[in-house]
């Protein structure tokens, strides 16, 4: 497995400064965004791409996966994105995301996924590129493993697979659905994202969101059991990309974090999980 930390919240670091980072924290590498607002815009992948390479390269830092907006090939630059990976030897990606537009158009939504996904396959089996479906949670297709399944279940495997995120599985799987949901995807796990979460009890009456919320912790205090999950993976010899989301800003954040407390936090969950698969 390749350990790797996402770039999103590290996105105030040039990428000297991400790859003197990364290297303190004894990654092997970074999941790369390359999207609208990432560390390469999508427009200037051809050149800012491998210059962004090379200088993680001087910290023995690589970019592991890239993570995209992609969600068909007819989008601007996406062809460009896959090539530019392909030619820098970057064999993951992320794929973007379909928004779930409301009760009665999930058939046709489906449809409309699998075929973007038909179309892309030439591109990326031509540059030796694999990409995966995120499972994110809420109103998002794929939002879990078993949905993410059905959607990429027609296209060809060797290029299109799931990116299983831990913490959006418990939210969308509880006790015991993240692990069936691994187990029905371990053919086609291409990459992980470790990160856990909750749902906390949040919020007063006049509070537009209260209740019971979803939040992102950190990975010894939510609900993922990571023992079971590491032997799952162990199981099944996954060796991809292990991308640690260190989400720790925004609103589905246990608490809001700047980029010097974030590293820090990193710092613990990737000894956490260390100390784990080392049992």
């Amino acid at each position: 497995m390749e350990f790797c930390v996402f770039s999103k919240l590290f996105q105030s670091m040039d990428a000297d400064a991400l790859g003197r980072t990364m290297k303190e924290l004894g990654v092997d590498g970074v999941d790369l965004t390359v999207r609208r607002g990432g560390h390469v815009e999508p427009e200037s992948v051809k050149e800012g791409l491998p210059a962004f390479q090379q200088a993680l390269a001087a910290h023995d830092i690589k970019v592991s996966m890239l993570t995209t907006s992609i969600t068909g090939r007819d989008e601007p630059h996406a062809v460009d994105v896959i090539e530019a990976a392909g030619r820098l030897g970057i064999g993951y990606i992320k794929l973007g995301y379909w928004r779930y537009k409301g009760f009665g158009t999930y058939k046709e939504s489906e449809r409309q996924i699998k075929a973007a996904l038909e179309e892309l396959t030439p591109v990326l089996k031509d540059n030796g590129v694999k990409a995966g479906m995120h499972t994110h949670s809420g109103k998002n297709m794929g939002l879990n493993a078993q949905a993410a399944l059905t959607l990429i279940e027609d296209s060809d495997p060797e290029a299109v697979g799931v990116f299983y995120d831990g913490a959006h599985c418990v939210f969308e799987g509880g006790y015991g659905g993240w692990l069936m949901g691994l187990d029905m995807v371990a053919d086609r796990l291409f990459m992980v994202a470790v990160k856990d979460g909750g749902f906390f009890r949040t919020g007063s009456p006049s509070d537009s969101q209260k209740g019971w919320m979803p939040m992102v912790v950190p990975l010894d205090a939510g609900m993922m059991d990571w023992v079971e999950f590491i032997r799952c993976l162990k199981e099944i010899g996954f060796a991809g990309p292990l991308s640690f989301h260190s989400e720790y800003q925004g609103w589905l954040s246990f608490r809001e974090m700047n980029v010097e407390q974030i590293t820090e936090q990193t710092r613990k969950d990737l000894a956490y999980f260390r100390s784990l698969m080392a049992d």
